[in-house]
């Protein structure tokens, strides 16, 4: 697809190739007419180079019908919505390379003395991801092109010269098309730019997504100064940028019609200087709960069009990164905030009897790796425990983080203790089960240091009071909370470790559960 090169092409980066050159070596034929592939222009070889001006280079109009020819290809292409995403991108206009087609046409033909010298075109379209749908769809604008040309400017052009060179633009696809199945990329599987300008639509296109905004009485109040019809080409852009041929910021001046409300000096705007200060009819700003919306109308749009459910989420979870820089509440955006659960059970650890001396080396630990993911920012931590024992007055719980803070969640409730050593016994007589677990965040419904009061010795903590979420109490401990790890990084190691003061009792560490709430760095 050779005008696909123009995105490629460069004055001096092949050696010229002259109209002599391209008709000989393998595939020339007997009778003064080539059947070759020349290498550096790509081009089929079925001309008449030994006849010259008085061949098919004649009956084309010489080099300035090479170049009339090279513009209404262009022409063709640039309004085609099918394949004219690769050029209407800064440095890929078709008008300023189109000097390169002139004289791939020109050396076809066998004009004399013509050269090419531009990128051959394995190199030249190396990248772009071109579709075998593609390839084809520009074969036949090439086609109507010369079905122009012929009529207007080349009257003696005859159908066999069209078809001849009609096939020498068909006989490069291998060398320029890298997506032979058409289906390799989300902007090819949704079906390309046409398909996306039909999903994007306009304020009066039903079931479009911007029909399904405008028709949104919660969104529509910050769209009352909108221009629509460059909103939605910005839109499409947009889309066609997530791993298409567009280049969402690098407009051109399109052809008449196409591309609306954008060009060289009216490029698409990026995300946060578009959306400062913008209000609704409420004068209310945009919040992520708002851009959330935008996003469902796009989930539905994409789903009633019947998008294959994985190109539907990655489609919208390609724009989910984008809210931070619109919403006025960051913090609240999809993909910035989010918790995770890490748990580890049937431990079977037991803990040591009389052995806790107020540190964690003294304790029954159970170590959980916290993997980096881009979101690794503590925001809140709960922690669960199963723990089984016959007196819960005896324990301390802590919580070791990453980087090395220790957070006492619970120290011998029940007990007074005077000092964080494990000495003297003890607290509350009550059981703990691992089946009924205790939880610990900031907030907790209940004390940590009133665990099991209302139960006697029969009776087991959560299980038979419900009591099961409770505030850190670190008694005689020092040392943070647990709101005090908000800012701190995830990823690492966090210990659990569960120690006993007293003898008599066995605990067993059974279960730990870590729920971390986490968000992109601040």
């Amino acid at each position: 697809m050779l005008a696909f090169a123009l995105a490629g092409c460069a004055d001096d980066t092949a050696q010229p190739t002259s109209a002599s050159e391209s008709s000989s070596g393998p595939g020339a034929g007997t009778s003064g007419e080539t059947t070759g592939v020349d290498p550096t222009t790509g081009m089929a070889s079925t001309g008449d180079p030994t006849g010259g001006e008085r061949g098919l280079c004649a009956r084309l109009g010489g080099p300035a019908g090479a170049e009339a020819l090279a513009g209404r290809i262009g022409t063709r292409v640039t309004k085609d919505p099918r394949v004219n995403a690769y050029f209407l991108n800064t440095g890929a206009e078709f008008a300023g390379k189109a000097g390169c087609l002139a004289g791939q046409i020109a050396v076809f033909a066998g004009c004399e003395g013509a050269t090419y010298t531009c990128l051959e075109m394995q190199a030249a379209h190396a990248g772009l991801g071109i579709s075998a749908l593609d390839f084809a769809d520009f074969v036949e604008d090439v086609a109507a092109a010369l079905e122009v040309f012929a009529e207007v400017d080349a009257p003696t052009l005859t159908a066999e010269d069209r078809a001849a060179l009609v096939g020498s633009f068909a006989a490069v696809m291998t060398e320029v098309v890298e997506d032979p199945g058409s289906d390799a990329t989300l902007y090819q599987r949704i079906g390309r730019k046409p398909a996306i300008r039909t999903l994007v639509g306009a304020p009066g296109l039903a079931g479009s997504w911007l029909a399904r905004v405008a028709g949104d009485a919660a969104l529509a109040g910050f769209f009352g100064a909108a221009d629509w019809e460059r909103l939605g080409t910005c839109l499409v852009r947009q889309v066609a940028a997530i791993d298409g041929p567009a280049v969402y910021g690098a407009e051109v001046d399109p052809p008449p019609g196409i591309e609306p409300g954008v060009g060289a000096g009216a490029p698409c705007l990026p995300m946060a200087p578009v959306h400062a200060g913008v209000t609704d009819g409420a004068m209310a700003p945009i919040e992520a709960v708002d851009f959330v919306a935008m996003l469902g109308h796009l989930a539905a749009t994409l789903a009633a069009a019947g998008v294959a459910d994985d190109d539907a989420a990655a489609l919208v979870g390609a724009f989910e990164p984008l809210c931070p820089e619109i919403a006025v509440d960051d913090l609240d955006c999809p993909g910035f905030t989010e918790t995770q659960s890490f748990e580890a059970t049937e431990l079977g650890r037991v803990v040591e009897d009389g052995f806790y001396d107020g540190t964690p080396a003294s304790m029954t630990c159970h170590e959980i790796a916290v993997p980096a993911d881009g979101i690794d920012f503590v925001t809140a931590v709960e922690v669960e425990v199963g723990v089984d024992t016959g007196y819960a007055g005896d324990l301390t719980i802590k919580l070791v983080a990453p980087g090395g803070e220790v957070v006492t969640l619970v120290s011998r409730p029940g007990f007074a203790e005077p000092a964080d050593d494990g000495e003297s016994c003890s607290g509350d007589s009550s059981n703990l089960a691992a089946t009924s677990p205790l939880v610990f965040r900031t907030g907790g419904d209940k004390d940590a240091e009133l665990m099991g009061d209302g139960l006697d010795s029969s009776g087991t903590i959560c299980q038979d009071d419900g009591a099961c979420s409770y505030a850190p109490n670190p008694g005689a401990a020092q040392g943070p909370g647990l709101a005090a790890l908000a800012g701190t990084a995830a990823p690492g190691s966090w210990a659990v470790c569960v120690g006993d003061s007293c003898g008599g009792f066995t605990a067993t560490l059974q279960a730990v559960r870590l729920h971390l709430a986490q968000q992109k760095a601040p």
